[in-house]
């Protein structure tokens, strides 16, 4: 409630004016420890403002101030004391703890309100005469908390000044009492240090960056929160990766701006004032204007300067005097008290004026006010959360007892503050050399920062940085993705670099474990894979001109081939034994001189040939024995072939490629403890793969595991390339369990190295941050809409394809094609019988020319001559006879 400052002015003269000697003011005594304080003049003017406000035309005050010595309870009682016998309406004050209990025991028994406007520090529950604008000290302490959960904060430090900070956060301190940090179970989530006496908090605040805790709560007086941050400023504690929470009420009223520029610390705070709301404005100019027209010589109030306690003091002398109007229109009179000696006199007014104070809801200078009509403590406040920025305060949420908290800017604000926050920063990525993640250009020795580079992570930072619209620098580190020493449980490689916070993000093929979320914050996935087993392709089989023998035994084909030459022997002799077989050559004559048999042994050679051949004969037997010879052999023709062909079929289905192992179990039967001279299997020591196994469940890869710890550095490898190379030189002899995702890679470029079975677990990559990073949002935000926007794909085969030229081109294919080696043996035979046939042939034909030039009595070469005229002619399939004749024949036609 505020008035114009001409009215103010009239009215001021007029209360003035008026005033007489029938006219007594209501005497309010104010005990403060320090004169001239902010306090005491908002006291005062708190007064005088209430005496020129038309509202409260019943109600006129007087101030008086007394300054005590807080060390010195008795004087500060004797000194209450006296000012009660001259009559007074109420007591203010005093802030120490044990003056207080001394005059809050005076004001009980005289039964004067008494006013306290700062944290109450002993317990009041008996108390009926006590009254306390500042926020109930449970409920605020909720209020801190709420802020805390807010936040998301699971781990602190809560950095305090004075003893009693601990009773004042006390529900926060419970709160996590009880939790230990989500990265080690063995650490409480919360560490209390007192700040030292003196002005050098340097080495806490260097402990505290070495602890690795981004979050810190401070609670000290307002005058020591520049000191504090200006140290902690200068151990470089205000970077990206702390955040504070500052619980001084008074911390609108610290001049910030040496510490704010150039930093992204999130600092917190709260207070019970708006130092920009228009009420809190129109007040203090009226406060400025009585202080005017009283001649104060002290300098204007300014309302972002206002301490709590003040701006406490000024609501309750509002409410105090509110409370008297609401008395009735008879002005309320102070009454001398006796109370150095009994019998002890109260005031008469005392006890419904302070019940109507704890059942007054007002609006004041520090929100609604709503009291405990019980405790006279202040029940219903509301906390302003602000957020410290370079231009000063911005207020980003309310907290309040009923509501809880309530945030005054949306989440697209809050996205792009963060997007803000980044704009002015490079960010330091670390990562390493690792085939196709990030790699050097071939070029690189001409090239500086991070064109040097070329890869999947070199990509995928790019447009990740491109999205948030920021600058970056690739920093590379020779020691791997990191492990933890077990003995300081600190990290080195990439994990150590961002654990520590000297770089900003961690990327390569970096897969998300617990034990390493333990240790940094992650990104999500941006691929997924397995562990799987690399392993060498087999040798192509050896093979040979004649392999289409190796379906049957060498003994088989020599008893199959003495069972030729028998069979046909047999079949023979049989021919000339039974009659049946010798048959009139000329069906015409029924009495020929000679009868003819067509098994003769060449035929039965050929006729059985053709059986097994599957290609019969014009010969067969017509005789019931030799045809029940044939028949026999014909079966066992039947029996030989298809058993060749099935043979030689699964002889060759099983000489294609073949691994010797087809999952992990078959690995593990052929190379488990005790099987020296089987397959050897390891992975990278103290890495993602090798905690799978050393951290499994499953018996098997427990087992497994034993027998990797057993074998130790014969099968451990440093790294991914270190245990390609061994599985190519050890081929069939070694192999390296490795995630699918670098598997795919190196079998895209290896013809001579494949992926074996099935994924042992499903996990993925992801992009390392320090806790707390104020750009993780961004960073999974991009991630996410390279996901689904389909670039991660496109970028995964961009680095994993390979050209035509370079594919792998494997001729053998799963079906059971014959390559010419393996049937070789058949055209040399082929080749071979035709050579025979045509040397035969060449001997005929020569034995032939003899033959006609005896005959025809011509020369040999002339004989050749005719024959080889005849041969080459190529056409016509008859030749003519010649017939020779004797001498017998001459004689006759000469006769």
């Amino acid at each position: 409630m505020f008035v114009s400052h001409a009215f103010v002015v009239s009215m001021f003269l007029c209360r003035v004016v008026g005033q007489d000697e029938d006219n007594v003011p209501l005497t309010i005594v104010g005990l403060f420890d320090e004169e001239n304080t902010v306090e005491q003049q908002i006291f005062e003017l708190a007064v005088q403002k209430v005496n020129i406000d038309p509202n409260f035309s019943n109600v006129f005050l007087k101030a008086e101030i007394k300054i005590v010595d807080s060390a010195d309870s008795y004087i500060t009682g004797l000194q209450t004391c006296e000012s009660m016998e001259s009559g007074i309406g109420a007591v203010f004050g005093p802030s120490h703890l044990e003056s207080s209990n001394i005059v809050q025991s005076l004001c009980e028994t005289m039964e004067v309100p008494r006013i306290e406007a700062s944290w109450e520090n002993t317990p009041v529950e008996n108390f009926n005469y006590y009254f306390n604008p500042y926020p109930e000290p449970t409920l605020l302490a909720k209020g801190y908390t709420a802020i805390v959960h807010d936040m998301d904060w699971r781990s602190f430090t809560l950095l305090y000044q004075h003893p009693e900070c601990l009773q004042r956060l006390q529900d926060l301190i419970q709160d996590y009492s009880g939790k230990t940090k989500p990265n080690d179970k063995s650490v409480a989530a919360i560490s209390i240090i007192q700040l030292p006496e003196g002005n050098n908090f340097r080495p806490i605040l260097k402990d505290i960056k070495k602890s690795l805790e981004g979050h810190i709560v401070l609670d000290c007086d307002a005058e020591l929160i520049y000191t504090v941050f200006k140290q902690a400023k200068e151990v470089n504690l205000l970077d990206d990766y702390h955040s504070f929470i500052i619980t001084s009420l008074d911390a609108h009223t610290v001049d910030f701006s040496g510490v704010v520029q150039n930093i992204r610390t999130n600092i917190t705070t709260v207070r019970l004032i708006d130092p920009s709301n228009p009420v809190v404005e129109n007040i203090v100019k009226d406060l400025n204007f009585v202080q005017q027209r009283m001649n104060l010589n002290i300098a204007p109030l300014q309302a972002h300067k206002l301490t709590v306690n003040a701006i406490l003091i000024y609501d309750a002398v509002n409410v105090y005097a509110k409370a008297l109007e609401g008395l009735g229109k008879t002005r309320v009179t102070a009454e001398p008290l006796q109370c150095k000696s009994s019998p002890f006199v109260s005031w008469s007014n005392g006890f419904k004026l302070i019940h109507f104070m704890r059942v007054i809801e007002t609006e004041g200078l520090s929100g609604l006010m709503r009291f405990d009509n019980r405790t006279g403590h202040r029940s219903y406040f509301t906390l302003d959360m602000v957020e410290l920025v370079d231009t000063g305060f911005k207020k980003i949420g309310v907290w309040d007892p009923e509501k809880g908290m309530t945030y005054t800017r949306t989440s697209e604000e809050m996205l792009r503050d963060l997007y803000v926050g980044s704009k002015n920063k490079t960010f330091i990525v670390s990562s390493k050399i690792t085939e196709p993640y990030l790699m050097l250009k071939d070029d690189h020795a001409k090239l500086i920062g991070n064109d040097k580079y070329e890869g999947y992570v070199v990509d995928l930072i790019a447009m990740i940085a491109e999205e948030m619209n920021i600058t970056y620098e690739i920093n590379l580190r020779s020691d791997g993705n990191g492990k933890r020493d077990k003995k300081t449980n600190k990290w080195n490689g990439i994990i150590g670099e961002v654990q520590e916070m000297r770089a900003d993000l961690g990327v390569c093929d970096l897969t998300i474990t617990h034990e390493r979320r333990s240790a940094v914050d992650f990104t999500m996935p941006f691929m997924n894979l397995g562990i799987s087993i690399l392993f060498s392709k087999p040798e192509d089989p050896q093979t040979n001109l004649f392999s289409f023998t190796q379906p049957l035994s060498f003994q088989v084909w020599i008893f199959t081939a003495t069972a030729y030459l028998g069979l046909s022997l047999v079949l023979f002799f049989l021919a000339r034994i039974t009659p049946n077989e010798w048959q009139n050559p000329h069906p015409c004559n029924p009495h020929p001189e000679e009868l003819e048999n067509s098994l003769s042994l060449l035929n039965c050679l050929w006729f059985s040939m053709g059986s097994i051949l599957c290609q019969g004969s014009d010969i067969l037997p017509r005789a019931f024995p030799t045809r029940l010879c044939a028949a026999m052999w014909w079966f066992f023709a039947l029996i030989m072939t298809q058993s060749y062909t099935a043979n030689w079929t699964a002889f060759l289905t099983s000489n294609r490629m073949e691994t010797p192992i087809k999952n992990v179990e078959d690995l593990d039967k052929k190379g488990g403890l005790g099987n020296d001279d089987g397959i050897k299997y390891g992975c990278v020591t103290d890495q993602s793969t090798a905690s799978f196994f050393q951290n499994s469940d499953v018996n098997l890869y427990q087992k497994m595991w034993s027998a990797m710890e057993s074998y130790g550095d014969s099968v451990m490898v440093s790294d991914n390339k270190q245990g390609v190379d061994r599985v190519k030189k050890e081929r069939n002899h070694y192999a390296f369990f490795m995630e699918s995702s670098s598997i795919e890679y190196e079998v895209q470029r290896n013809c001579d190295l494949t992926e074996v079975g099935y994924w042992l677990d499903n996990k993925a990559y992801g992009i390392a941050m320090p806790f707390n990073a104020p750009h993780r949002t961004a960073v999974n935000l991009a991630v996410l809409k390279l996901s689904e926007s389909g670039a991660l794909m496109a970028l995964k085969n961009k680095w994993w394809s390979v050209s035509d030229d370079k594919k792998c081109k494997d001729s053998k294919k799963d079906t059971a094609e014959l390559d010419v080696n393996e049937v070789g043996g058949m055209f040399v035979i082929l080749i071979l019988g035709c050579l025979i046939a045509f040397l035969f042939s060449i001997l005929e034909f020569l034995w032939n020319i003899r033959k006609v030039a005896v005959e025809e009595k011509l020369t040999l070469l002339e004989a050749f001559m005719v024959e080889l005229k005849f041969v080459l002619k190529c056409h016509g399939t008859s030749k003519p006879v010649r017939h020779v004749e004797d001498s017998s024949s001459d004689v006759s036609k000469k006769l």
